[in-house]
């Protein structure tokens, strides 16, 4: 039995060890701005592109085009601009201040209407933002832990305080009815908009550094800092598997589960990409992405059902990776 488990061993560092060779990569598509980034998004079906630069212009770009969709007007936009997000449809673009949002039209090139939040502590700010997938929904994120749950056909909002800590990652359900949150305080929250109780709770020895569900919205990878990183179901929390790795150290930042494959995308703080093996928890391997600057990361990713990656970075680099290469292994 140890000599089984020992050859196994050797196989799948042998298997990580190929991953690590193959040269995934297919080049840079395009860099849409020289500018580095504050915010930067890949639409749902990689159609648009969303850039918000250091000097706070807001951009969306036709991905296949290269070509300008539509760009906020300076004197429009909510200053200092700390949060921007696309639709799920395509058809709203968010932006968000220190405390008030905006929506504007994407298709109709204009401004609907702006929209002020606070949190449980007055000096709070938002950290973080969401549109359900029919656009009816949004939540807003304090840095104080609270949550404002707004229905943008009625108007209402109802606030709660989930976390005791800044939330950074929000996730609905595909209704738009149940929705996941991560935080600073480790703690991570599946709940339905409009109760203030939660269907389960989680809590990690340190602050959730990433956060996102699979395409059914019936699986979630988390990872609190340096501790442990999990794949877990996302109705009751259990774990289906844990990734394993052989640095001493590894930061997990921007993550995405493959569709119509066993793969979850992890990057870093620094500049790289790694695969994994949702059954095992295998590493798979780790990649340097193009980069313009120093210290340059992924901000955003999307997968197609063909087997391709992309990435866009924190230069505005947008990034095709061949992940059939991976079938091989």
């Amino acid at each position: 039995m140890r000599w089984y488990t020992v050859i196994t061993t050797l196989f799948l560092l042998l298997l990580a060890g190929c991953g690590k060779d193959l040269k995934l990569s297919e080049g840079v598509v395009h860099q849409f701005e020289q500018e580095p980034l504050l915010v930067g998004q890949i639409s749902d079906d990689g159609r648009l592109l969303l850039t918000v630069t250091v000097s706070e212009q807001v951009t969306v770009w036709r991905t296949a085009s290269r070509q300008v969709e539509y760009q906020v007007p300076q004197e429009q936009l909510l200053k200092p601009v700390r949060h921007a997000l696309l639709s799920k449809d395509n058809s709203l673009l968010l932006v968000a201040n220190y405390d008030t949002l905006g929506i504007w039209s994407v298709s109709g090139r204009s401004f609907i209407h702006k929209v002020q939040f606070t949190g449980v502590d007055p000096m709070a700010t938002i950290s973080h933002i969401a549109l359900s997938p029919n656009n009816g929904r949004a939540l807003i994120a304090m840095t104080d832990g609270s949550l404002n749950m707004a229905d943008l056909n009625t108007r209402l909002n109802n606030r709660f305080k989930p976390h005791s800590r800044p939330i950074d990652f929000l996730a609905f359900g595909k209704q738009g009815e149940l929705f996941l949150t991560g935080a600073q305080d480790g703690k991570v929250g599946l709940w339905q908009f409009g109760s203030p109780k939660s269907l389960f709770e989680k809590e990690f020895a340190h602050r959730v550094t990433s956060l996102t569900t699979d395409q059914d919205f019936s699986r979630f990878f988390v990872s609190d800092g340096l501790g442990a990183q999990h794949i877990k179901t996302l109705v009751g929390g259990e774990e289906v598997v844990k990734l394993n790795y052989s640095a001493r150290f590894k930061i997990f930042r921007q993550s995405q589960f493959i569709p119509n494959a066993p793969l979850l995308a992890t990057s870093s703080s620094k500049s790289h990409l790694s695969l994994w093996n949702t059954g095992s928890g295998d590493e798979l391997g780790t990649w340097t992405i193009a980069t313009q600057r120093e210290g340059a990361t992924i901000m955003s990713m999307h997968a197609t059902s063909a087997g391709k990656l992309y990435t866009l970075n924190s230069d505005a680099m947008l990034q095709s990776w061949d992940l059939n290469q991976l079938k091989a292994l």
